[in-house]
């Protein structure tokens, strides 16, 4: 089995990449380190940079993750600034910030970047949910107890809260990675 550091201190981001990983035969070691984040207009840039600035500290290969989430009824916000929204935002700001939209799609757009001393390759999917119009569960990342990917049967939160992973069953930016990163040599 290959193995693989991915840095993270994010618990559910780490759940989902080893789930898919594992089915590659990739092991992914999971490492908490203080890696500075730039605050960019794209996750793909906020990702890429992230990737550079962990080899630098570890010097070993190593896979980076950021999540971006996409409401197009709000002109594509909060986008890679989900991460600070969820730290002023309760949920029923966002249900509030959110009520009176026609457009109910959040997208979620995941960016993988695999870094080594030799090169980054970057993988990118997006997988599109709904916004509800109720809160349903609880979670510190407070827009989850109002996002839905299975039509609104579950929240995004209700499934943290069983320990699964909401992307699961959806074609995620892991899989691409993972199938590279089996095929090297």
């Amino acid at each position: 089995m290959k193995t693989l550091i991915f840095p993270t201190g994010n618990e559910v981001k780490f759940r989902l990449a080893n789930l898919v990983c594992e089915q590659k035969g990739i092991a992914l070691q999971r490492l908490e380190i203080d890696v500075p984040e730039l605050q960019a207009e794209s996750g793909e840039e906020v990702c890429r940079d992230k990737a550079l600035r962990a080899f630098e500290i570890l010097r070993k290969p190593l896979v980076v993750n950021d999540d971006s989430w996409i409401i197009p009824g709000l002109g594509g916000f909060p986008g890679p600034y989900m991460k600070s929204m969820n730290k002023w935002f309760t949920s029923e700001d966002w249900l509030r910030l959110t009520k009176d939209l026609a457009d109910r799609r959040i997208i979620l757009r995941q960016v993988a970047v695999y870094q080594d001393q030799d090169q980054q390759k970057t993988f990118i999917s997006d997988i599109q949910g709904m916004l509800l119009t109720e809160i349903r569960g609880e979670s510190h990342f407070t827009h989850t107890p109002m996002v839905s990917f299975d039509g609104g049967k579950n929240t995004v939160a209700e499934v943290h809260a069983r320990g699964e992973a909401a992307a699961e069953g959806h074609r995620t930016a892991w899989h691409d990675f993972a199938e590279w990163f089996a095929a090297q040599s």
